[in-house]
């Protein structure tokens, strides 16, 4: 890419407004004050303040509109959308349409197809930041990266944490959740460490008189979207077509308004790519920068969910508040117990396809397990040279398989799922352990991965810049390289906070 005119200088460009780029907004305006701080977003501001989660808009119509805002190339209201991951609320033959059409998002894959066919993203302010569940659980076992020193790992997670409003304890007065977790605890506590025993799930959320409410990139950014003072900018409607290389460094950005289609340059003495695993390897590939395992090792985790009663409750926490229980955490434990699982009590009133062969009016708690997959390379994202996307940039092509040690751990989910549907009551009338579609829980993961050497296995440093470039990081899930079964966003973030602290020591 030849170098343009710039008209415009920053000392950082950030391109994505999701919880990374906001991350590192926020410890790179923390730690120099007066820098100039440029982050561009494709999509709209679809909430106020921007990058506000969804569940912060309490209007149905101001909600709907901003969700529809958040579609990309659809805009317009779905027939049906998923709710918390499962789409119970809906009959069986529904369920698989359900999650590739939830609200706010747009699909990515191809349904039906090979790769991830439930595969989504969004284009917003906040990115899928502002729709996102809000569990914030710690990696362990396999999924810690094992070349990063562990203590400054930790120290990473704990201001991921902070800077996520993280807490296990908004729901610790919830009798259905102590019930729930006393009956597992008997099953699953037995030779594991206290912290990855059965308990709370981490949730980046607030409790308020109006219901549950999840943070978005808002809370990380803060003061910086208000302030006066300081250097920062948010720029939404602004697609990145390139980061411009010159001898190894990042000089600069161009940029397209969407509204507008006007093209501009700006120059930059650092630049941050925090799209989706998708997009990031997408805007590097466009921009030249193709090391060998740009978008390779792309990596999920299957999900399989089961829809259970729940006997033994007191009188007094049947009919408990459901959106103040919480979710349950049965922590991943490497080969020991390779799956996540998260369980949510569900409201009966939300599934009218069962309302008439229930047996009795009993607590409903939906059961999903993540099971961890292998890295493989040849998992992975292709881009066209010729053809484009619905924004102009390469066209790209999802090649994801599940190997033969992914399947065998999927078919013990299931049997586990099951198993503890049992100890805590039976499935729900008609329910059998379900294995959604690939791509249903939108944790993509590794294409862009960090590593510790630039051995071709990897694309970025344990700090996240880019191997062969002095000044270009990146960020989000794709830097992530291990398989995980827990929910990825605090590792991300953690990551984040890696490569802000380095781009700082790097000034």
């Amino acid at each position: 890419m030849p170098v343009p005119e710039f008209t415009e200088v920053a000392d950082v460009v950030i391109v994505g407004s999701g919880p990374t780029g906001a991350t590192y907004a926020r410890l790179v305006a923390d730690a120099r004050p007066a820098a100039r701080i440029l982050m561009v977003e494709a999509g709209p501001v679809v909430a106020h303040p921007p990058g506000q989660h969804m569940t912060w808009v309490t209007d149905s119509q101001e909600r709907e509109r901003a969700r529809v805002a958040s579609q990309g190339p659809n805009q317009y209201p779905y027939e049906l959308s998923a709710t918390s991951g499962t789409a119970h609320h809906v009959a069986p033959e529904e369920r698989d349409r359900a999650l590739t059409t939830r609200a706010g998002l747009f699909p990515v894959g191809v349904p039906g197809g090979e790769g991830l066919p439930a595969a989504q993203a969004s284009c917003n302010v906040g990115g899928m930041g502002s729709h996102w569940f809000g569990a914030c659980p710690r990696p362990g076992d396999a999924e810690r990266i094992d070349f990063i020193d562990q203590d400054t790992f930790d120290d990473a997670l704990a201001e991921a944490e902070r800077l996520l409003q993280v807490s296990a304890g908004q729901f610790a007065d919830s009798g259905f959740a102590a019930h729930v977790r006393r009956i597992l605890s008997e099953v699953l506590d037995e030779g594991r460490a206290p912290q990855r025993r059965v308990q709370a799930m981490p949730m980046a959320v607030a409790r308020t008189p109006e219901g549950v409410r999840r943070f978005g990139p808002d809370v990380v950014l803060g003061d910086l979207l208000t302030s006066r003072l300081g250097g920062f900018e948010l720029r939404p409607d602004t697609l990145c077509e390139g980061v411009v290389m010159a001898d190894g460094r990042a000089v600069g950005v161009r940029l397209r308004d969407r509204t507008t289609g006007a093209v501009t340059a700006v120059r930059a003495a650092h630049v941050v790519v925090a799209g989706d695993p998708l997009r990031t390897p997408q805007l590097l590939f466009a921009s030249g920068v193709r090391p060998s395992a740009l978008g390779r090792h792309l990596n999920e985790h299957s999900q399989v969910s089961l829809l259970a009663e729940v006997d033994g409750l007191p009188p007094e926490h049947e009919a408990a508040d459901v959106g103040g229980s919480g979710v349950t955490w049965i922590p991943y434990e490497g080969e020991a117990y390779p799956f996540h699982g998260m369980l949510v009590q569900i409201d009966p009133d939300t599934l009218p396809h069962l309302a008439g062969h229930r047996r009795e009016r009993r607590p409903l708690i939906s059961v999903h397990f993540f099971t961890a997959q292998e890295p493989r390379p040849d998992n992975r994202l292709v881009f066209s040279e010729t053809e484009q996307d619905w924004l102009g940039m390469p066209a790209m092509t999802i090649r994801h398989r599940l190997g033969e040690r992914d399947r065998e751990v999927l078919a013990y989910a299931e049997t586990e799922v099951f198993r503890l549907a049992k100890i805590l009551g039976r499935p729900a009338e008609g329910e059998i352990p379900r294995v959604l579609p690939s791509g249903s829980s939108l944790h993509y993961q590794g294409t862009v991965r960090t590593g510790p050497a630039d051995d071709g296995t990897s694309v970025c440093d344990p700090t996240c810049r880019v191997w062969g470039t002095d000044n270009l990081y990146v960020a989000g899930n794709g830097v992530i390289p291990t398989q995980t079964a827990c929910n990825p966003t605090l590792t991300a973030v953690a990551l984040a906070v890696l490569g802000a602290r380095a781009l700082v020591r790097r000034w």
